[in-house]
């Protein structure tokens, strides 16, 4: 007798659990759709904890990590959209997967591993799936410096009969082209030779003129109070740390703005691309 009601007592807690874990499921489906991500993001992670048999575990990967995508987690949400992917069944929805992996990379700017989602991605796709492929391409190669190729991608997402549009393309791809043309390093060498000159190369006309007026200040003040000293030497040792100071941190800042300038001129090309794309 014992026996058949520890069968029973068994039994029941099973179907209990079951029903708890299906409405576990069943709330975390409702957050889903009302956007609630953080809250649904959890609830999914309870009923995978919980569901030991798998009943459900599978179908939440996906809705999981879109949760975290939304909610800006890219590098957790990517790695369950790679759980995820062994779940879908087609190219097509395997492809979506990978799509929304791949944007996490980019994001992240892990550029490498964007570049191996890219490859992993079937041709086997629709249309607007090809063009997305095509797009994230452009993307990644733009991020990686691979200029030619991505020209030649961004280009393909423009329609032949918009002469305009990839006249603007081919031109903005031509400005950026001088952008590289930017050195960091000469902007540098620029300022140990005449200092404000490696920020006037940069554009940053402002602290060209305050590098060169602070620089050239101290050097005035030093020569003209060394000539009615009675003690020069000591002028000039007074002056020396606050030459340095400037001279050194100028010709330093002018580094760091070549290369700043150089980051902000390609961000504004590349958005502009991007809105030529999206026309």
């Amino acid at each position: 007798m014992l026996r058949y009601l520890t069968i029973l007592f068994v039994f029941f807690s099973s179907v209990v659990h079951s029903q708890d874990l299906k409405q576990t499921f069943d709330f975390a489906n409702e957050l889903y759709e009302k956007k609630d991500f953080s809250g649904a993001a959890n609830t999914y992670r309870r009923v995978i904890f919980f569901d030991k048999k798998e009943e459900y575990r599978k179908r939440c990967y996906k809705n999981i990590a879109d949760c975290l995508y939304a909610t800006q987690s890219y590098e957790e949400a990517a790695d369950y959209y790679e759980l995820a992917f062994y779940q879908q069944k087609t190219d097509s929805t395997k492809a979506e997967v990978l799509f929304r992996k791949l944007s996490c990379f980019l994001i992240l700017g892990n550029f490498e591993y964007a570049e191996i989602e890219l490859v992993n991605i079937s041709d086997n796709l629709t249309p607007e799936q090809q063009r997305r492929k095509t797009f994230y391409a452009a993307i990644l190669h733009f991020s990686t410096e691979k200029y030619a190729d991505s020209k030649k991608e961004f280009l393909a997402l423009i329609d032949s009969s918009n002469v305009e549009a990839r006249q603007n393309i081919e031109q903005l791809f031509v400005k950026n082209d001088k952008i590289s043309r930017l050195s960091p390093k000469k902007a540098k060498v620029l300022s140990i030779i005449l200092p404000g000159l490696g920020q006037f190369y940069a554009g940053d006309i402002k602290n060209g003129f305050n590098s060169l007026l602070l620089t050239g200040g101290v050097v005035t003040w030093g020569i003209l109070a060394a000539i009615g000293s009675p003690a020069p030497l000591d002028i000039f040792i007074t002056m020396v740390p606050w030459f340095q100071r400037y001279y050194m941190g100028g010709y330093k800042k002018a580094e760091v703005i070549a290369e700043n300038q150089k980051k902000k001129r390609r961000s504004k090309v590349y958005n502009q691309i991007l809105d030529e794309v999206s026309q």
